[in-house]
């Protein structure tokens, strides 16, 4: 383009007739206005290459933070899905966890159900064992009864405390059937009453020997009274309380269980 506007110049020069001053001075300013539109021409198209190459630079920077900004949507959305899944697998754990104490429940209702008239079963055959035993500590045991039928007719306690004082209680009567005790007391024999010292053997007997160990004898759960034992049937009850009280070494005795007469 400038090789062309270059050339046309030479020629116009060289057409010009060099000796006439007005002439020239016509030239002068004819050139002068096409160098002004030959520039102008130039300036345009260098204008808009200028331009374009901002325009192009512009997308390209409008480019750039766009797929900064897509990266950064797609990194926030992916965040967001797992958030999402992770909160997903919290809610069916829930779901499970509340699934299994629904069973508990629909368990412990039925349980319930079946504990509580099962509690009084339980008590009446407390009841009668303590009523048919040998009546040793029976005021205690009594008082103890009757303090637990109080617990278990109080709507105020709930099923499973009542269910662990029925449970303390028999496991107190289940203790006294082991071990021996000895102890002294006024008992009635013959309609009348004597101070004897009592050797109780677990639940199996209950023996009397008079201080002066004249009188031995045993208590009859069949007749509930005390029946004096013969010489012949007293085996070694001296020596199985002396051993209860501490004053001899333990060994084996002879003694007589059960229902003897």
């Amino acid at each position: 383009m400038i090789g062309r506007i270059y050339y046309s110049l030479l020629a116009i020069c060289c057409a010009l007739p060099l000796g006439v001053n007005a002439s020239e001075a016509r030239g002068d300013k004819a050139l002068d206005h096409l160098a002004e539109q030959w520039l102008e021409q130039i300036k345009q198209p260098v204008e808009q290459s200028v331009q374009l190459g901002e325009e192009a630079a512009a997308w390209q920077q409008q480019k750039a933070q766009s797929l900064s900004q897509q990266q950064q949507d797609l990194g926030e959305l992916y965040w967001t899905e797992y958030q999402l899944q992770k909160q997903q697998r919290y809610l069916a754990s829930l779901q499970a966890e509340v699934k299994l104490l629904q069973q508990d429940i629909a368990t412990i209702t039925a349980l319930k159900q079946e504990l509580e008239p099962q509690l009084e079963i339980w008590y009446a055959m407390l009841e009668r064992q303590i009523s048919a035993d040998l009546p040793f500590d029976y005021e205690e045991r009594k008082r103890r009864l009757a303090f637990l039928r109080s617990a278990m007719d109080s709507s105020e306690l709930p099923l499973a405390e009542r269910f662990r004082r029925l449970l303390d209680v028999i496991s107190i009567e289940v203790a006294y059937g082991y071990g021996q005790q000895i102890t002294q007391e006024i008992i009635v024999i013959d309609e009348q009453p004597v101070q004897v010292n009592l050797l109780r053997l677990g639940r199996l007997s209950w023996f009397y020997m008079t201080p002066d160990e004249q009188k031995v004898g045993w208590f009859d759960s069949q007749s509930r009274k005390w029946q004096p034992l013969a010489a012949n049937e007293q085996g070694d009850i001296r020596l199985a309380m002396a051993i209860t009280s501490n004053k001899q070494v333990a060994q084996i005795v002879n003694l007589p269980l059960g229902a003897q007469k």
